[in-house]
């Protein structure tokens, strides 16, 4: 019988997925849990899914205030190869994002070690034949990815593809199986145009963007039930630290304020219209928090930064063009400080975030981004790319990696005279196509945060086996969808 492990985090459609299967298919299944304390109170009372183990994370990440043991971090970074530092100092609750708690450097070693022991007395006990996972958000997920996938471990991941609404399952979210010896008939591909459409990924994002965080009544039902809620996550939980009532109330409406006057310097000074007859460089801003960044790309977090060394970097004739994210409101916007920064430079444009996407890559001569899906849909168009780190279509010929950026100079000299063909762009999209299934994931997880976590604002909500069964039975086809394809990858 294989023993599956899943990784819950606090979105516990996950949960769903394994009942899915454990109802499908004999197998022993586990549970490692990131939640809050009433999604805990459920998983300990609930009676739908009979796991093997139920492990909760937080429970084993108590005692932060005992010195850590730096010879075992030692000994354990070489052992799995890992940079521990690269992620830690990334991490959005030990460091830059956290406005409520500052953790001494013995309390974030200390939290290494405890997590790094947890996850392998996990798999000393357990010893999993797969590990089953969302696309991880936050640093200990990661982590816990990491040891399996250094232990030998089966990895399942249910990864988005750049093709909207597409899907795979895969162990590596940057490597998707893509061979350029792949064949495919060029023939269905030839109108990129009509085919971007259809695929957009824009759509995603309008369509998240239209229900994450935007209902006022939510967010009103979200401050009532936190008020009157007993508030036991900041005792449990190193991540709710500082998080009094007060504060966290006293800042919420202050970022309400803060957005509204971001927003209002944006709508003012980003430009809405180009000049048709400029030449172009067209980089996209990455939203900030963002794992893409802060897990994929843990050196390139400062995007300030990176907009002043490609702005450097451009030919005399050239602009820079600089958009920001349109789900950066999620966020609050950007410093209004980081934006005059950018208008300070006299190359560089900001263009405002509701500009169509599209146009901007059709009309440009250059994409450079990151890591993001403008880059990707540059071949599109038979537009060259720059990126700075392993995606999983940088083997495409119109994609370039910037190993530093000492050597964007050259960098965008060249790829601005690259010549290719769209042939092994035509046979990627294929290739993903055909090896793919049909699921919003993005969707799908909104409608867990609807029905569940009003919308998205509140996540430590209570949970009840019957108003579980309810999501289940009324999502039960994309709960199927997603069970069926890791499923026929689990060798029984």
């Amino acid at each position: 019988m294989k023993k599956l492990v899943f990784w819950i985090d606090g979105n516990l459609s996950t949960f769903c997925v394994a009942k899915k299967i454990k109802d499908d298919i004999d197998c022993e299944i586990h549970g490692i849990f990131n939640v809050t304390n009433k999604p805990k109170k459920f998983i300990e009372n609930q009676k739908l899914v009979k796991f093997q183990s139920v492990n909760f994370y937080h429970d084993n990440v108590t005692e932060l205030n005992t010195p850590p043991d730096l010879n075992y971090l030692k000994l354990k970074e070489e052992e799995y190869g890992l940079n521990f530092m690269a992620s830690l100092l990334n991490d959005r609750t030990l460091y830059n994002f956290n406005e409520f708690y500052n953790f001494t450097t013995n309390q974030v070693l200390r939290l290494l070690e405890l997590e790094i022991k947890f996850f392998e007395k996990i798999l000393s006990d357990i010893k999993p034949d797969y590990l089953i996972m969302n696309s991880v958000f936050l640093r200990p997920g990661h982590l816990f990815y990491l040891i399996c996938k250094a232990k030998k471990i089966s990895v399942l991941i249910p990864a988005t593809t750049r093709l909207h609404g597409r899907m795979m399952i895969t162990d590596d979210i940057d490597d998707l199986g893509f061979k350029n010896t792949f064949v495919g008939n060029n023939e269905k591909n030839q109108d990129f145009n009509k085919f971007h459409e259809k695929f957009d990924l824009k759509k995603e994002v309008l369509e998240t963007s239209g229900r994450f965080l935007q209902s006022k009544s939510l967010a009103f039902s979200a401050v009532m039930s936190y008020l009157f809620s007993n508030n036991s996550n900041v005792k449990t939980h190193y991540t709710y630290f500082g998080r009094s009532k007060t504060k966290v109330l006293k800042n919420y409406f202050l970022d309400l304020l803060k957005t509204k006057k971001r927003k209002k310097f944006i709508d003012k000074n980003f430009k809405y219209n180009l000049d048709k007859n400029i030449k172009f460089v067209y980089l996209p801003l990455h939203i900030e928090q963002e794992q893409v960044i802060l897990i994929h790309a843990p050196y390139y977090t400062n995007q300030l930064e990176l907009v002043r060394h490609v702005a450097k970097s451009l030919p005399i004739d050239y602009k820079l063009v600089v958009k920001e994210h349109p789900m950066m409101y999620t966020r609050s916007w950007r410093n209004i400080n980081e934006y005059k920064e950018i208008l300070k430079l006299p190359n560089t444009i900001l263009l405002h975030p509701s500009v169509d996407s599209t146009q901007t890559l059709k009309n440009c001569d250059l994409t450079i981004s990151i890591k993001g899906t403008p880059s990707f849909e540059a071949g599109y168009y038979n537009k060259p790319a720059i990126i700075f780190t392993k995606t999983n279509w940088s083997m495409l010929p119109h994609i370039s990696i910037a190993e530093s950026v000492t050597d964007l100079p050259s960098l965008i000299q060249n790829s601005l005279k690259k010549q290719f063909t769209q042939d092994e762009f035509s046979q990627y999209i294929q290739y993903i196509e055909e090896n793919s299934f049909e699921f919003n994931s993005d969707k799908f997880s909104q409608d867990f945060s609807d029905f569940f976590n009003f919308g998205g604002y509140l996540v430590d909500v209570e949970i009840s086996d019957a108003k579980m069964m309810e999501f289940y039975k009324k999502f039960h086809d994309d709960i199927q969808v997603l069970a069926t394809h890791l499923e026929q990858k689990i060798k029984i």
